[in-house]
């Protein structure tokens, strides 16, 4: 690390870990609004003196001595609203004032009490403060230790201490700013009122060490490339995790999804399966459907899709680029408003109740001939076809030995795309398809409608996972294929 940047490090250092020794929170006295419900009582109780006073002044079956009774009382309740009211301004004169509280050594104001009813009605705080302490005390320490690593590096431009300095600053920080935000969460009991936090102290600790951070790591490599994976590795597991969460739902019961979250799978998969078979939920129907429909269409529309884009790039006949702005253009058309014309077509041409109109419209695929059409344009030479010719290769045989080899990274990306939208088409199918024995998977699964005394969770999330299964069977299995197209298509000749 240059010289310059280990001296803003230090600095930052040295300013982050002083904030955290710096009055961060004031708990505020806030006997005001304590007060506030004793003075809504006071105030009613004074109304309904006077409302009495004059119901007794309008009918005049009171004598007068009960009618100054009845004004000496309305004046006594006064008295005591005002005496409360004077009272609770002057207790809002001293919210200035307040209990401090600096994040070490880590100890929380004696008077300071958690209010548990929030804590029992919201259960979004655990009011675990030695928890809370140690965590403290742990960014406190990752952020020391970072800054002496970083010291005792020295001026080498690559050194071990760098990189584990980098992941102790990185935690650091993420601990500090949990730190923080656990503060201002607390629900605090009355007199007090909870955590204000201090802008500049706040400033001091997470802008000083994520300054420093950037610092550190734009100025040593190896500290920027494990960071790097660190950020990659973070991405890929936000990614994953959602799917993670679906099968491991798909282990657990109703009781345990509704209460909690949980990536640790559980015992109820035997169950869960025994409540779809007793749903007639027949697996083996809805894989067969949707294989059918799926790979059927997507085989068609890649074959044909890719067809018709080497037929737009390879023939300049006349009417060219006007047929290709005509697939453009369908591609504007959203498939839910042709939806009720494609019904009544199929429906003319008996094919309800039947596969065909599932698998035979997908020949014709705008989208995926115009990214055929641009692989085509980016990784394709048309002398390739000029010299087939010249050899006495027919166009078609030119096409299947020739041209779809080139082809088959976009048509592996085109294919999981395809099988996707298919296998997951739910509108379509229900519109065609009545009969039980032809249902897809995603019908299925819809069906799983629990009855009107409870929902089996656990059931619905094992449909879906046994949904989503085969769509990521097919992604790991041609993955590779569109690796191999990026790396094609970012060879420059």
């Amino acid at each position: 690390m240059k010289r310059a940047r280990k001296i803003i490090f230090l600095v930052c250092m040295v300013i982050a870990i002083a904030g955290m020794f710096l009055p961060i929170a004031t708990f505020h006295d806030n006997s005001s609004a304590s007060m506030q419900e004793d003075i809504v009582k006071q105030q009613g109780k004074v109304d309904s003196a006077q409302t009495q006073l004059q119901r007794w002044i309008d009918g005049g079956k009171k004598s007068q001595e009960d009618i100054d009774k009845q004004k000496a009382k309305v004046q006594k309740e006064q008295d005591k609203l005002d005496a409360l009211i004077a009272e609770q301004a002057a207790a809002s004169t001293d919210t200035l004032s307040g209990l401090k509280y600096a994040l070490l050594p880590g100890q929380l104001p004696e008077d300071i009490q958690v209010d548990m009813t929030v804590v029992n009605q919201y259960k979004v705080y655990d009011a675990n403060f030695p928890t809370y302490y140690a965590c403290v005390w742990a960014a406190f320490g990752a952020l020391c230790l970072a800054t002496i690593l970083v010291v005792l590096a020295g001026n080498r431009e690559v050194s071990k201490l760098y990189t584990f300095s980098s992941f102790l600053h990185l935690i650091g920080i993420l601990l500090a700013g949990y730190v923080i935000l656990r503060v201002a969460a607390i629900p605090v009991k009355l007199p007090y009122g909870n955590a204000d936090l201090s802008v500049p102290v706040v400033l001091m600790i997470m802008l000083g060490s994520i300054v420093a951070f950037v610092a550190h790591v734009q100025g040593v490599r190896n500290s920027k490339r494990s960071m790097i994976y660190v950020f990659c590795t973070f991405l890929s597991v936000m990614a994953i995790m959602p799917f993670w969460i679906m099968i491991v739902n798909a282990t657990r019961s109703s009781q345990q999804i509704q209460n909690s979250v949980s990536i640790i799978p559980g015992t109820f998969l035997g169950y869960n399966w025994n409540v779809l078979a007793s749903k007639n939920f027949d697996v083996s129907i809805g894989f067969k459907n949707s294989a059918i429909i799926a790979f059927g269409s997507t085989i068609l529309s890649v074959y044909f899709s890719a067809m018709t884009a080497y037929g737009f790039k390879v023939y300049q006949f006349k009417l060219n680029k006007f047929l290709y702005a005509v697939v453009m253009a369908i591609i504007m058309i959203p498939g839910q408003v042709t939806g009720t014309g494609f019904y009544m077509f199929m429906y003319q041409l008996g094919w309800i109740d039947s596969y065909l109109p599932l698998v035979i419209p997908a020949i014709a695929s705008a989208s995926t001939v115009f990214f055929f059409r641009q692989y085509l344009e980016a990784n394709f030479q048309v002398s390739l076809v000029e010299a087939a010719r010249i050899d006495g290769s027919g166009e078609f045989r030119t096409y299947n030995t020739i041209v779809l080899p080139i082809m088959v990274p976009a048509m592996a990306t085109m294919g999981i795309m395809a099988v996707i939208g298919s296998w997951n088409n739910y509108l379509t199918p229900l519109m065609l398809l009545t009969k039980s024995n032809m249902k897809t998977l995603p019908m299925m699964v819809q069906e799983l409608r629990g009855d009107i005394y409870r929902t089996e969770y656990g059931s619905i999330y094992l449909g879906l996972t046994m949904t989503a299964l085969p769509l990521i069977i097919v992604y790991f299995a041609f993955s590779k294929y569109i690796i191999a197209g990026v790396a094609l298509g970012g060879v420059k000749e």
